[in-house]
């Protein structure tokens, strides 16, 4: 079920004086209009907070002989600070400007521990927990399998959110390590030994001497101690 608060900042307003014998618009209008907007931009399946600061007490608007409009600068609406548009195009009009914050939460990959720079991600390193991304960048992790076996860059402490930012591939040959040097062609396949020439993690291209022939060649580390020449 949606948790939605209100908090809302007037930013710019442009209002008519309201005289004592009109009608005047229940601030809750406003919030509603506003929430409503939101909602109709929002994945239906994402779990928000809508946070607005009340209106001022003495702040009196005409009432919209008209459906209040709710409209925004940006075109896609997700988590973060967001100025909210409400006018009313009716006999009395006025525009105002309201400052929401939006909390979208979704369960993020954090740290269950601390963990040292170097270090390799394992199982037990790690935990889900559901977490506000509205002040997280979009490079968290939702699956635990993501994670494993990354090395980290940096230490953090437990409850992090793990994020690309924090992560690499571990370094799986290191410059000086004898390699075996795999290669199928035209259905022939050849294996022989040689030495890295660079550090290299799973995936990078690396240089490397091949120890019969002298001869240095780029190949792909498959994994610690293999690599293959496309």
């Amino acid at each position: 079920m949606m948790k939605k608060m209100y908090l809302i900042v007037i930013v710019v307003m442009s209002i008519s004086s309201v005289g004592a014998e009109q009608k005047l618009l229940s601030h809750d209008a406003i919030y509603q209009t506003i929430t409503q907007f939101i909602h109709a931009k929002l994945v239906a399946s994402v779990e928000y907070a809508v946070n607005i600061v009340p209106l001022d007490a003495q702040l009196q608007l005409a009432e919209c002989s008209v459906a209040l409009e709710a409209f925004s600068s940006s075109e896609k609406i997700n988590a973060g600070r967001y100025s909210i548009g409400v006018r009313c195009k009716g006999e009395k009009k006025w525009t105002i400007y309201v400052s929401v914050l939006i909390s979208v939460f979704k369960d993020v990959v954090i740290l269950a521990r601390p963990v040292q720079r170097g270090d390799i991600i394992t199982d037990a390193m790690l935990s889900i927990e559901r977490r506000d991304i509205s002040s997280v960048r979009e490079d968290f992790f939702t699956d635990i399998s993501q994670v494993l076996n990354k090395q980290v860059v940096r230490s953090m402490m437990a409850g992090s959110v793990v994020s690309v930012r924090n992560i690499v591939e571990p370094v799986l040959i290191k410059k000086g390590d004898k390699v075996a040097i795999h290669s199928e062609k035209s259905g022939l396949s050849i294996s022989m030994t040689g030495i890295a020439l660079m550090d290299g993690a799973k995936g990078q291209r690396i240089r490397v001497k091949n120890e019969s022939s002298s001869r240095i060649i780029n190949a792909t580390i498959i994994e610690a101690g293999l690599v293959v020449v496309d």
